[in-house]
């Protein structure tokens, strides 16, 4: 048999196209990764630009919120200060101000001590503003006085201050020399008369002051006499504080001994008074003596 032109083998063919669909494939495929690629691309580019859009408006926003802050606090700020205002002028007005300062001290209740000597005293120079004026330190000042038993200071706006004094009064008086040392009830000695007051006795005392135990006794019996008795004694008499006689005008003596007891012995005092006796002794309860 005669063997005909030999025929390509089908199956190079059939290779080559599937090869060549597969290089189409692949090649697509890489066109379109690519292409995806490029829109991935292009949308990462795009991000960018949409944020770099919305910066200004974001920093337009917190600048707004800013200024709304800033605002609300100057207004805060505004009102405090307005709220301040009054209590500010009244400050000054009371302080600084030419219209409310001291222009006149008075001084009343006073009758040994002159007004001029409490002023002075008083120390407040003319012009102090009134509101400064410390009353405590002024009614300090006017006590060490010694006829001042007590003071009170008031401010009378708008430019006085009021010096109200309650001086010593005399209960008795101690005679040194030709000049009396006048004593009050408490045994403060504050002041000289050349006579004794009106009311007032004389008092013998070892050393009178208000710690002395005999001057103490002496002004506690004559506290406690009854009137009618009180007005009738002359001299006050107490070596010691348990010894304290009374010499009555005329010359008779009532020896009284240690306070109390008071209403004892000036019942039996004055009902012997009243016969002729010189001395009337009451210094032990219970049990009186003349002679």
């Amino acid at each position: 048999m005669t063997s005909g032109p030999a025929r390509p083998p089908r199956t190079t063919s059939r290779t080559s196209a599937r090869t060549t669909t597969r290089e189409s494939g692949r090649g697509s495929a890489r066109t379109t990764a690519t292409r995806r690629g490029s829109a991935t691309a292009v949308r990462t580019r795009a991000v960018p630009k949409a944020v770099v859009d919305a910066g200004p408006r974001r920093q337009a926003r917190v600048r707004a919120a800013r200024k709304d802050r800033w605002s609300r606090r100057l207004r805060r700020t505004s009102l405090g200060l307005l709220a301040l205002l009054p209590f500010v002028a009244l400050g000054w007005l009371l302080l600084a101000s030419p219209w409310l300062k001291v222009s006149e001290v008075t001084v009343d209740g006073t009758s040994r001590l002159t007004s001029s000597r409490v002023q002075l005293a008083a120390g407040v120079p003319a012009g102090t503003p009134l509101a400064r004026v410390d009353t405590g330190a002024v009614e300090r000042r006017v006590m060490r006085l010694p006829a001042v038993e007590s003071v009170e200071v008031t401010r009378s706006w708008p430019s006085t201050l009021l010096v109200s004094v309650r001086e010593r009064h005399a209960v008795v008086g101690v005679l040194d020399g030709g000049t009396w040392t006048l004593v009050d009830a408490d045994g403060v000695a504050f002041g000289t008369a050349t006579a004794l007051p009106a009311g007032a006795v004389r008092m013998q005392v070892p050393d009178v002051g208000p710690d002395d135990l005999a001057t103490r006794a002496a002004l506690a019996v004559l506290s406690e006499l009854p009137k009618a008795l009180r007005d009738r004694v002359a001299v006050v008499r107490a070596p010691s504080d348990v010894a304290v006689s009374l010499q009555l005008r005329g010359g008779r003596t009532v020896v009284w001994g240690a306070p109390g007891d008071a209403a004892t012995k000036a019942a039996a005092a004055t009902a012997l008074l009243k016969g002729s006796v010189k001395v009337v002794d009451v210094s032990t309860p219970g049990v009186a003596t003349t002679r």
